[in-house]
């Protein structure tokens, strides 16, 4: 029964943290922008300023700024987020979107690694070793293929700007895509949604 209770008191304390998040975030209005300070595919790039958009609307529960209006208030102010912006540039950027906070996510890192681990090849080597010569000649390219290993990683600094241009919170995000077959599998593109989405919680939990 007591263990019942604490379980019950443990999901009311999430339940009162969840909201708290969502009303101190409500009736605010964020820019959310990503740039590149790494190799990342144009595509990419642009795929994941539209996912970060949207999963701050979500995540952080507030208005968000659309990627036209922060399209539109660069070319206004003529303050462009790059690899710097001034503190006067980021006030206007600020004022003429009219927002509470300024988001810029920075992907500092962006590769694919591989590595070989040769205890997973041994390891179907070893599970097939009972089975005719001729079979084990064909399996055995299959376990070279199985032990190769291959990483996505994804590094970003997000950093919040208050409408001053003074920096109000900062924080650094790794994430690696390593799934299953990951040779085939494994994507930068999954590994940055995975940082921007770790980013983003914790910018609503501190903001």
């Amino acid at each position: 029964m007591l263990k019942r209770t604490q379980n019950i008191a443990g999901w009311a304390v999430v339940v009162v943290l969840i909201l708290g998040v969502g009303l101190g975030a409500a009736g605010q209005k964020v820019a959310v922008f990503v740039q590149a300070a790494a190799p990342v595919p144009a595509h990419d790039l642009e795929l994941l300023k539209n996912y970060a958009i949207q999963r701050c609307a979500v995540i952080a529960g507030c208005d968000v700024s659309t990627s036209g209006e922060l399209m539109y208030a660069q070319r206004l102010t003529n303050a462009y987020v790059g690899s710097s912006i001034t503190v006067d540039g980021m006030r206007r950027l600020a004022q003429t979107l009219d927002v509470d906070h300024v988001v810029i996510l920075r992907l500092v890192r962006w590769e694919n690694r591989i590595s070989y681990k040769p205890e997973r090849s041994l390891l179907l080597l070893g599970a097939t070793s009972f089975l005719d010569t001729s079979i084990q000649l064909l399996i055995s390219p299959l376990g070279l293929l199985f032990g190769i290993d291959k990483e996505a990683t994804v590094a970003l600094l997000a950093t919040v700007f208050n409408p001053r241009g003074d920096i109000e919170f900062s924080t650094t995000v790794t994430y690696a895509d390593q799934p299953l077959l990951s040779l085939l599998t494994a994507d930068p593109l999954e590994a940055a949604k995975g940082a921007i989405d770790s980013a983003l919680y914790q910018l609503a939990i501190a903001l």
